[in-house]
């Protein structure tokens, strides 16, 4: 393991004084101030990374014609500065309305197409091909999903003859590297319209599992709930998901239920397949009502930038999922019923580790360094401190030279301080040796603790978990 975060108790041995402080993401915009004229809006699932290759920022977001779907395309942006985009430029006398927008994506005979999702392909083993689309069949009467290869992230390459999954994948069905197993996986739903979470996986881009279901609703949550989708994003060496829970209107007689609200709960997982929920209640949820996102926030992207900070996208609706047709049935005007939201949180900002009172103390189960670099993310009081201790992974004695005694005070707000001992600036001489790790909190909270290591709580170190 690199990092270890407080989502659940796993590694933690004891633990006094202290309670959970689950983290919400904060609102800090609406990103997009004009909105062409004859959509319903910007958004869908839309993709947000640095793209080494540009060397700047990008997001990819689907354009709504007033139907909705078909007609969708998808443009992309390009920014330095992650708080910021431009507004799209675009044509409105062009016709169709996709030729007047600049960078549209397109398929290889030059024409539009919906693709759910699109990311760079650098640091995995098919990083030559340059970036990666998975989506739907475009010709909506074939009820297949589809990849495919592009060179500079505008014009794809799509593989008709190797469809990922043979049933049309009708939301969000993005991919992501899982380096710990050696595969690509694909979100998806187990069939059209089953609204489960599940996962497609391949090695090759030639060969493909059936669709593996990960995540559903169960008996804690209330009837009528669906798993609408959920982006996973590999985060340090673990997992986080942003799962799209849909309350559906219990009203509806409809068998495929389209009426409802939508908002975002947090989950995580250490491998990419065994995923656990939080809080049941939303990590991002939905706005008051009249603001846009009082009736939909689906957070599709978390973006850790450069320098340290994260960042949320959001695809948001004034109304719930699937009123626009009612709006206009009524002849209300739906421009702009469709945007992004941008929100912002502390990097580890998921669940600290706080002291109620005055004081607390947490201690880990033993772990064996990889390397003489350990950091907290933490933050104190202006006139209290945490110290660090190390203790004998065996026998839980603290090792001389690395006692709380011998520690140097940390003070403030730090995503990445050193612990540090009177004669030790770091763990270098404890790589390769079975330790626990105590922290003592003066009015303080800890949001991480950074170490490559091995897990050592069975009978032997381990990789898996």
């Amino acid at each position: 393991m690199r990092t270890i975060l407080f989502l659940d108790n796993w590694l933690i041995e004891q633990q006094e004084c202290l309670e959970r402080v689950w983290g919400k993401p904060q609102f800090v915009k609406e990103l997009f101030t004009d909105i062409h004229p004859n959509v319903l809006g910007y958004g869908g699932y839309h993709s947000v990374f640095y793209d080494e290759r540009l060397g700047r920022y990008v997001m990819y977001f689907a354009v709504y014609p007033p139907e909705a779907d078909p007609g969708t395309f998808v443009v992309r942006l390009q920014t330095d500065d992650p708080y910021h985009w431009e507004n799209p430029v675009y044509d409105v006398n062009a016709n169709p309305t996709w030729k007047g927008f600049r960078d549209v994506v397109v398929d290889e005979q030059g024409e539009r197409f919906w693709p759910i999702f699109i990311r760079s392909l650098a640091g995995t083993p098919f990083a030559d091909q340059g970036y990666l689309t998975t989506t739907y069949n475009p010709n909506r009467q074939v009820r297949n999903s589809v990849f495919g290869f592009s060179s500079d992230g505008i014009r794809f390459t799509l593989r008709h003859d190797r469809p990922w999954q043979q049933t049309r994948s009708d939301t969000w069905c993005g991919w992501m590297w899982n380096q710990r197993a050696g595969l690509y996986q694909i979100a998806t739903r187990p069939v059209h319209v089953d609204r489960r979470i599940a996962t497609v996986t391949t090695g090759d881009w030639e060969h493909f599992t059936s669709a593996t279901t990960l995540l559903q609703p169960d008996a804690v949550d209330r009837v009528g709930t669906e798993f609408y989708s959920m982006p996973t994003i590999p985060y340090e060496d673990l997992y986080i998901g942003l799962v799209h829970v849909f309350s559906t209107d219990t009203f509806e007689t409809r068998r495929v239920k389209m009426s409802g609200r939508m908002e975002t709960q947090l989950t995580y997982s250490y491998n990419g397949f065994n995923w656990y929920r939080t809080l049941r209640e939303p990590f991002i949820p939905t706005r008051t009502y009249g603001l846009q996102g009082g009736g939909q926030v689906y957070a599709m992207e978390m973006l850790r930038t450069l320098d340290n900070k994260l960042l949320f996208f959001t695809h948001a609706s004034y109304g719930e999922h699937y009123a626009y047709p009612d709006m206009q049935k009524a002849g209300l005007d739906t421009r702009g019923f469709f945007s992004i939201l941008l929100y912002e949180m502390r990097l580890d900002g998921f669940c600290a580790l706080k002291t109620w009172g005055r004081d607390g103390q947490l201690r880990t189960k033993t772990v064996i360094p990889r390397a003489g670099e350990l950091s907290l993310n933490v933050r104190t009081a202006k006139h209290t401190a945490v110290r660090v201790q190390l203790l004998d992974g065996e026998t839980a004695q603290p090792i001389p030279g690395y006692t709380f005694e011998e520690a140097l005070p940390i003070s403030g707000d730090q995503l990445f301080a050193t612990p540090q001992w009177q004669d030790h600036p770091d763990i270098a001489e404890l790589i390769g040796r079975p330790i626990r790790i105590e922290i003592a909190l003066r009015e303080a909270e800890l949001f991480a603790i950074r170490l490559d290591c091995q897990v050592y709580i069975g009978t032997e170190p381990t990789e898996t978990v």
